[in-house]
């Protein structure tokens, strides 16, 4: 392009370029109507470069810099040495700049003009560069010299297209990535304990909670949510019976279900005798417990009244670990009393709705 012209990027027309004097576009500039951030497209460099980083179309002009610490506290650059120095980051963001326009100091980040543009345009498409092309030609006549070295140009372009294709092909070939086959010992170690967690749940459904809701639902609380497992799931000597809160479990029938439990409750599958310990709970985790000839003697008391199945369970009653909650023997009666009664009070609301 001939160096009195100037090719500028303009988003959303067709061609998305014009082509205007250089003078033209300088003019433009001073008066403001083109901004610093406009694309205008560099021969030299081949590619798009933006006005603030053209030195020869911006207008001479000076920045007032405020320099703490100086004797004046100013320092008068050109507008391009401090434009070069924010690039570069020898001027911070929050760097002072008078600005006559405001009438007041400003910092570099207030000022877009100063700041380098993140964002960058395309290169020109072909279409758009033939189209300048051609008003071009129309304005002068290509001669036998130019037709020539365009050809030149035209087959050093293709062969330049077939080496870079081939190398293209060749760092393709040459950065193949092989998948490693081998099998991590870290999947086998997950695999193994996938494998021994589903054996454990399978089992624990099969042994111990089938089992119990099988024959719970022989009894007139078969309409009790139950289910049970194994102590942590590979303790054969205790199991734990979970007893979710709900409306069908009151505190007048409370006692009819843990015996009915209690007489619906399996052996042990792997000695096939008692349990060593049940325990029993609303929750997650174990919050009653109690031994296993307690809870099989508790399972044969159908015909015994409510008041004797109270006093039972008040004194079998332990907590996860199998620590009685009654009092001391030596507390006065009317203290063992009111002790019991809080304990019974906390042991129904756990497993009834009164929560």
């Amino acid at each position: 392009m001939p160096d009195t012209h100037l090719i500028l990027h303009v988003k959303g027309t067709e061609a998305e370029t014009t082509e205007l004097p250089k003078e033209a576009v300088r003019a433009a500039i001073s008066q403001g109507k083109l901004t610093h951030s406009q694309l205008i497209w560099s021969p030299g460099d081949n590619v798009w470069k933006q006005v603030r980083d053209l030195p020869e179309l911006l207008p001479g002009e000076k920045l007032i810099l405020h320099v703490k610490g100086t004797e004046s506290e100013t320092k008068e650059l050109p507008k391009q040495a401090v434009r070069a120095a924010v690039s570069e980051g020898k001027l911070t963001h929050s760097q002072l700049i008078w600005s006559p326009a405001d009438n007041a100091w400003k910092q570099v980040r207030e000022l877009p003009d100063l700041l380098p543009s993140q964002k960058l345009a395309p290169s020109p498409s072909r279409k758009a560069v033939v189209s300048v092309a051609k008003t071009l030609n129309a304005i002068a006549p290509e001669s036998p010299e130019d037709r020539a070295s365009r050809g030149v140009a035209a087959s050093a372009e293709k062969e330049a297209g077939k080496a870079k294709a081939a190398d293209l092909a060749h760092s393709k070939k040459r950065f193949v990535v092989k998948e490693d086959d081998t099998f991590h010992p870290v999947k086998w170690l997950c695999i193994g304990l996938g494998i021994i967690i589903l054996v454990l749940l399978v089992g624990n459904e099969l042994l111990v909670d089938m089992p119990l809701r099988s024959n719970m639902a022989k009894t007139s609380c078969s309409d009790v949510m139950v289910y049970a497992h194994l102590g942590a799931f590979v303790q054969p000597n205790v199991i734990v019976i979970h007893i979710p809160s709900s409306t069908k479990i009151t505190p007048e029938n409370l006692t009819d279900v843990l015996v009915a439990l209690a007489g619906s409750t399996p052996q042990n599958p792997m000695a096939h005798d008692l349990f060593e310990r049940v325990a029993v709970t609303s929750e997650w985790t174990a919050q009653y417990s109690f031994s296993g000839y307690s809870w099989k003697e508790l399972g044969d008391m159908q015909q015994e009244s409510e008041a004797d199945r109270k006093e039972f369970l008040l004194t079998q009653l332990g907590d996860a670990a199998g620590n009685s909650f009654m009092p001391a023997s030596t507390l006065d009666e009317a203290t063992k009393k009111a002790a019991r009664e809080q304990v019974w009070k906390a042991f129904v609301a756990h497993f009834t709705a009164q929560r």
